[in-house]
């Protein structure tokens, strides 16, 4: 039924709850799990920023988030060590919500799963990504609190 799950982690424990349930999931169904990380790189320098930052400090920013990102998706990849032939990791770049959307349509995703609020808190309930997925996919989606 549901061949390829799609869930996008930020460190949060609602993504640890969300890898959880995709787990369970998939061993009821021999799914496989495909952990998304979004890179949101370009938050520090945007055009109506008022301040303007070097070009080292948005250097080392990014490579920091880099770096994080990276640990985000080794840590969910530990917690599915046990499915390890079944779990692939991936990483891209942009806004969260636009890019999980893209790759919902893109990898041919049967189900979502993903926490009710991420790194960024919380908004009505509901974190503001969660949402904007929610309502720009045509796909399943749980959403795990």
């Amino acid at each position: 039924m549901f061949k390829k799950i799609l869930v996008p982690v930020d460190g949060s424990k609602f993504s640890d709850l969300a890898i959880e349930k995709a787990k369970e999931i998939a061993g009821a169904f021999g799914s496989e799990i495909m952990i998304l990380n979004v890179l949101e790189v370009s938050k520090i320098d945007y055009p109506s920023n008022p301040y303007k930052f070097s070009p080292e400090l948005i250097e080392n920013y990014q490579k920091e988030s880099r770096i994080i990102s990276s640990k985000i998706l080794n840590e969910a990849q530990n917690m599915l060590e046990d499915m390890s032939n079944k779990v692939s990791i991936h990483s891209v770049e942009g806004n969260p919500s636009e890019e999980i959307v893209n790759y919902v349509n893109s990898h041919d995703i049967d189900l979502v799963i993903m926490g009710s609020s991420g790194m960024s808190g919380v908004l009505n309930l509901l974190g503001s990504v969660t949402r904007k997925v929610t309502l720009g996919i045509e796909k399943p989606i749980l959403i795990v609190r």
